[in-house]
């Protein structure tokens, strides 16, 4: 098969696909962390209050989110 271009250089070609496509990446990443930074640091301080005020550490926390279902259907169930 013949290139589509064969005047190309297809390393300068590759350079560009590459540059413009780190660009992109790295701008979707920022958008990303922008759009999530006030949810990120609200997370950051509960955990840092809990562990600096109550003495609760992120495992503990960890453990108690991971049984938030089963906590809740013994709500749901005792308001019936």
């Amino acid at each position: 098969m013949n290139p589509v271009f064969d005047g190309m250089d297809t390393q300068l070609v590759l350079l560009v696909a590459a540059v413009a496509v780190v660009v992109l990446g790295f701008r979707l990443v920022f958008q990303v962390v922008k759009v999530g930074a006030g949810s990120i640091l609200g997370l950051v301080a509960i955990v840092l209050g809990l562990q600096y005020l109550f003495g609760i550490s992120p495992k503990q926390l960890w453990f108690e989110i991971g049984h938030l279902p089963q906590m809740a259907m013994r709500f749901f169930q005792s308001l019936s």
